[in-house]
């Protein structure tokens, strides 16, 4: 009985993928182009972070770590508007029993996330260093860009898509069958979700773009960094007029 449903279950199942598949042969590729861009503006993101066992003076000690960080930034020409702070966070830290079980308040931990965007790039190493010398600021982390990125993936989306075309049409060739249109396409970088209307698992990668250095700090500005996209088609298949 047991197997008789495994095999029903099996059964349906192959029945509602091919449902989700389209009624006609079709051939899906992915095409890929790559550019080096040198960087011409970063974001510098960091954490200003205190503790004492007193909350009033975790938050004054915040808030006076906080104008040290702004009057930095201000000496080396960065204006407000270049300048985010998110909310500040507050959690109490506890002494813990050999069950680790939460007792007495040890004191309160409070953080502040900002995110700084430096449009000339000569500034950086500098601010970068000065906001190293503040005790309580944390997790410094970069990420390079330029202004012209939008122009950059116009193009390179261009380019992807001609090589998941010219890749369709290859397979087709040695498949013995023609290229038709095209039945649907994403720049997304990722036919995960895509493919799942039509019970396709994918593994394409989804790219971001920084510098091979920008999961540390950051001292000096990379050469260039490189900007990816990737495009993901599925063209419709009819067959070769060599066998009519």
């Amino acid at each position: 009985m047991r197997i008789l449903l495994t095999l029903l279950i099996a059964m349906l199942s192959l029945d509602s993928i091919a449902s989700n598949l389209p009624d006609f042969p079709f051939v899906t590729v992915t095409g890929e182009s790559v550019k080096k861009v040198t960087p011409d503006k970063a974001t510098l993101g960091f954490y200003v972070t205190t503790f004492d066992k007193e909350a009033t003076k975790a938050t004054s000690l915040l808030n006076e770590t906080s104008n040290n960080v702004v009057a930095v930034l201000t000496k080396n020409g960065i204006s407000a508007k270049q300048i985010s702070a998110f909310e500040i966070n507050k959690r109490s830290k506890r002494t813990r029993d050999k069950d680790y079980n939460d007792l007495a308040i040890l004191g309160y931990e409070l953080s502040q996330r900002f995110e700084v965007t430096i449009d000339n790039l000569n500034q950086y190493s500098e601010i970068t260093n000065e906001l190293l010398d503040i005790n309580h600021v944390e997790n410094i982390e970069s990420q390079f860009s330029s202004t012209q990125r939008e122009k950059i993936e116009i193009e390179l989306i261009k380019n992807a898509a001609q090589k998941a075309k010219l890749k369709a049409e290859q397979m087709a060739a040695g498949l013995g069958v023609e290229l038709g249109s095209v039945f649907a396409f994403n720049d997304s970088g990722s036919f995960s979700s895509f493919f799942a209307t039509f019970g396709i698992k994918s593994e394409a990668r989804a790219y971001a773009m920084m510098s091979s250095q920008a999961r540390s700090t950051n001292i000096f500005v990379p050469q260039y960094i490189e900007i990816k996209k990737s495009i993901n088609v599925i063209y419709k298949l009819k067959s070769s007029s060599k066998n009519h």
